[in-house]
């Protein structure tokens, strides 16, 4: 009886150490169970320059959804993920640096102009969008945010309420990871590393 045991433990304890890697451990962020591809979209920058899925393409994004006139949450964290880069700045293994992007949902207000100004106060890499209300809704829906605007005492003064959640996107464009609050820009970085290598990992892709 043990002839027959001891192999097949021996091909299962193989077969496990050959198999796929466990996810990471993430301290701050939140895998989704399986990425979810996003279908095309319509956006422009703040330099007045489309602003597709295609730019979401070969390489890592971290997305933002706010708006310019917002007095704490956005400020707060444009700021949390200038943090982040600056942390991941100083890691030699990365090759390429995660571009982040804010997606401004007050495309009345905040126009390519007006968000040049503010995106890269924060970081002179940063990326702001907006466009179309239709457009926008064609992307967050998608992605599981919501955006809606509150009344305010008059037309011109109004909040938006939206998600404050940070959305990574990998390099084939596909919405892999989320990052709820509170944010820290520490565990952050440490995540984005975890899930960069587990990513390269599994895809066989080379370190980016």
């Amino acid at each position: 009886m043990k002839i027959h045991i001891i192999p097949m433990l021996l091909t299962a304890v193989l077969l496990s150490a050959c198999g796929q890697p466990e996810p990471p451990h993430l301290k701050q962020g939140t895998l989704l169970p399986s990425v979810r591809a996003i279908a095309d979209f319509q956006l422009t920058d703040h330099n007045g320059k489309p602003f597709t899925r295609e730019n979401l393409r070969s390489k890592w994004s971290f997305a933002f959804f706010g708006y310019t006139h917002c007095s704490d949450i956005c400020p707060t964290s444009l700021s949390m993920l200038a943090q982040v880069i600056r942390k991941l700045e100083k890691d030699n293994t990365l090759n390429t640096l995660p571009q982040v992007v804010f997606v401004s949902v007050d495309p009345e207000r905040d126009t390519p102009e007006l968000l040049a100004e503010f995106v890269p106060y924060f970081h002179p890499d940063f990326i702001g969008v907006t466009g179309d209300p239709e457009q926008l809704l064609v992307l967050t829906r998608q992605l599981g945010t919501f955006f809606g605007k509150a009344p305010g005492d008059n037309a011109d003064d109004y909040r938006v309420d939206h998600s404050a959640a940070m959305l990574l996107f990998d390099p084939d464009g596909n919405f892999h990871a989320v990052f709820g609050t509170p944010h820290d820009p520490g565990l952050i970085a440490q995540d984005f590393i975890a899930i960069k290598n587990y990513y390269e990992v599994t895809h066989g892709r080379k370190k980016s």
